[in-house]
């Protein structure tokens, strides 16, 4: 087992660049899509160690399945990078609503960008119809932990490191706050996550929402007929008076308190100080009691004391009225170290968060495209431009974007110059082979195809692409050989595309 945890430490360890992924490859477009109709992407299955996500993830775990979202642990043998990647569980990718709030909660995350006490979400790709974000992973140290929770039980710290996390803790929260995030509304131990270098990062920024939808879809509601529609969700242990009866009055002060109830595990050596009333012998005390019970507590119950130098804070942390509470998690951090200091310890500043660096800024740009924002996706993509006049990746994917935006002369300049910054580049000629199809020229189309297949014989869409083109000039032999040989490489990525090419290519032998 350690030296499992020595390979991820030596793979998945942090400091170094991490290489840009790449925008799926441009595809002409198949008659059902030119007539706006859409396909129903199909359920992926459950991934299992082993498993490949797309081309490139190979999956070596599971680090968590969740209310809503299953987190694997996966190594990128694209980029040599491993990510924790989060996708929707099965049972709610077909409902529309919550795969866009699910897009909409991935772009709250990755807006954030980087700071050293958060979680970076690093990018968000769709694979076969599933939207995945990409996460840093934080690996857990030697004895397997990674997350506060796993501290708290496992390995409690003493005063003064408490104090240390939570004023970590309090600098990424007022990050976060600076950059738009109003509330968490999840603030517990297990959104903590600790490094082998026992840093914070903070988790599951956005996802508050996207967690009372799937709830309300997993059939909670039918449970709760009596409470209110407006109520909010959480996890109740660490919930605020104001979110049992309005998620929408949440702020900063919400977390602050849900903060205080973390403080006090951490104090009391993991006691909660309001716990839901036990089952009864009969079973019949229902989810909808407990829940009263607990907003009972959080709402009129007395914290109960603690013999700890925290404990002052703690009760200001969890004031019954937002009023009452510390304001900011700034006014919170400063008598955090105040504390910190009397115990004889340093305060120690966090660096200043660098300017973003040209890939990060990339990979901005690619979730933005990801997520359909093409224009912004664009904009992005120019600043790594302006960085790295030369950087091919972020020419090709720029003009797949604006391909998809119908600016097809912008399309073929940004293939032109990712071909000229890396003349081996087969999806950029593979895509400059699409676009000159779509402007009609068709011979010079088959020209880039072929340049494409040349560097790269298994490239699937030059393939396709090529098959379409040939049999437009009336190639039909040579276009039947281009859709066997995409067939025969079987992209699993392109379920419809099979299903055209197959279609194709019986029509052109039954006409041989």
């Amino acid at each position: 087992m350690n030296g499992f945890r020595t390979l991820l430490t030596k793979l998945f360890g942090g400091g170094r660049r991490e290489p840009a992924v790449r925008q799926r490859p441009d595809l002409a477009p198949l008659p059902s899509q030119l007539n706006g109709e859409r396909r129903t992407d199909d359920p992926a299955a459950i991934y299992r160690k082993g498993d490949f996500i797309g081309k490139s993830y190979e999956v070596f775990g599971v680090l968590g399945v969740g209310g809503f979202s299953v987190v694997y642990l996966v190594y990128s043998h694209e980029n040599d990078t491993a990510y924790a990647l989060k996708t929707l569980r099965d049972q709610f990718l077909l409902d529309p609503e919550t795969r866009e709030q699910f897009r909409r909660e991935a772009k709250v995350w990755v807006d954030l960008e980087r700071h050293p006490y958060v979680v970076s979400a690093h990018f968000i790709e769709e694979l076969a119809g599933r939207l995945y974000i990409g996460m840093e992973y934080v690996a857990p140290n030697e004895d397997g932990l990674n997350s506060l929770e796993g501290y708290i039980h496992h390995s409690p710290p003493d005063l003064v490191r408490s104090l240390a996390w939570a004023i970590q803790f309090s600098h990424g929260m007022e990050y976060a706050n600076s950059r738009g995030i109003r509330s968490h509304r999840d603030i517990k131990p297990a959104n903590i996550m600790i490094t082998q270098d026992r840093i914070v990062k903070i988790t599951d920024f956005g996802f508050a929402d996207l967690i009372e939808r799937t709830k309300a879809l997993d059939g909670i509601r039918r449970r709760r007929r009596s409470v209110p529609e407006n109520i909010g969700f959480g996890t109740p242990n660490f919930m605020p008076p104001e979110q049992f009866l309005n998620a929408a009055h949440c702020d900063a002060r919400s977390d602050i308190y849900s903060f205080g109830i973390v403080l006090y595990q951490l104090a009391s050596g993991g006691q909660l100080p309001f716990t839901p009333p036990l089952p009864s012998r009969t079973g019949r005390k229902t989810s909808h009691n407990v829940w009263r019970e607990m907003h009972r507590l959080h709402a009129h119950a007395p914290v109960p004391p603690l013999p700890s130098p925290l404990f002052p804070i703690i009760q200001k942390c969890m004031q019954k009225e937002q009023s009452a509470r510390y304001q900011t998690f700034r006014d919170l951090r400063r008598d955090l170290e105040a504390l910190l200091r009397r115990h004889g310890a340093e305060v120690v500043v966090p660096e200043h968060t660098r300017a973003l660096e040209a890939w990060e800024i990339y990979n901005k740009a690619f979730s933005l495209a990801s997520l359909g924002q093409l224009e912004d996706a664009i904009k992005y993509y120019d600043r790594v431009l302006e960085l790295e006049p030369g950087n091919s990746e972020a020419w090709n994917n720029r003009g797949v974007c604006c391909k998809k935006l119908g600016r097809l002369e912008d399309a073929l300049t940004g293939y032109e110059n990712a071909i000229k910054a890396e003349r081996h580049n087969a999806s950029a000629w593979s895509n400059k082979g699409n676009v000159l199809y779509a402007l009609g020229r068709y011979p010079e189309a088959i020209v880039s195809l072929n340049k494409a297949i040349d560097i790269d014989p298994l490239n699937e869409s030059a393939w396709l692409n090529k098959g379409i083109v040939e049999e437009r000039l009336g190639l039909r032999r040579e276009a039947a050989s281009s859709f066997k040989r995409f067939i025969d490489l079987e992209p699993v990525a392109y379920a419809a595309h099979l299903d055209y090419a197959r279609k194709r290519l019986a029509d052109l032998q039954a006409q041989q």
